[in-house]
């Protein structure tokens, strides 16, 4: 649903990336320091900070944003660069839920069952695609809106509602996914 979005803030991540580019960086290097933003805000987590975690959640997911667009505008795009920002993001959202889950802020069971589903949302739109299904981003909660709200739930000290939401929302998706991709592919 975010996606829908992202064509209204292109001109403010150029804005960003400018300088960036002009320093030397790499899409790949921002997409590894993004993924060590991710990781640091599952620390926080795994030690009960969820406010603290959700900032760092924050600011990683605007770094997040930016690789994509470093890319385009050094004309540094490449496949492996989107498989390794795509790898990534599942390295991401299993540290996060991992680290809810072992800091006791939600049962196991529970981020076990929201991290499946996240990750069976990326795999259909990376599967269906492959299959020649066209692009693939239906669906009420994408990687973006499952993020945003446990970012929201952990300002609020409430990451458990979240991450309940999230598995919920997570397979919802799934099956929005399965659902699509049958019409598209039959």
């Amino acid at each position: 649903m975010l996606n829908k979005y992202r064509s209204n803030v292109k001109g403010y991540l150029e804005i960003i990336v400018k300088p960036l580019a002009k320093m030397g960086l790499t899409p790949n290097q921002l997409t590894l320091i993004g993924l060590l933003i991710s990781l640091t805000g599952a620390y926080f987590f795994a030690h009960g900070s969820q406010q603290i975690a959700a900032l760092v959640l924050l600011f990683g997911s605007l770094v997040d944003a930016l690789d994509g667009t470093l890319a385009r505008l050094t004309g540094k795009s490449s496949r492996f660069g989107a498989f390794l920002d795509s790898t990534f993001d599942r390295i991401s959202d299993g540290a996060v839920l991992f680290g809810i889950a072992y800091g006791r802020l939600v049962k196991w069971e529970i981020a076990a069952i929201a991290l499946i589903g996240s990750y069976l949302v990326s795999y259909e739109r990376c599967r269906a695609e492959l299959a020649g299904s066209g692009t693939l981003a239906v669906g009420i909660a994408e990687r973006a809106e499952r993020l945003l709200i446990i970012i929201i739930t952990a300002l609020f000290k409430r990451v458990d509602i979240g991450v309940y939401t999230v598995a919920v929302l997570a397979w919802i998706t799934t099956f929005q996914r399965l659902w699509e991709a049958k019409k598209r592919l039959s």
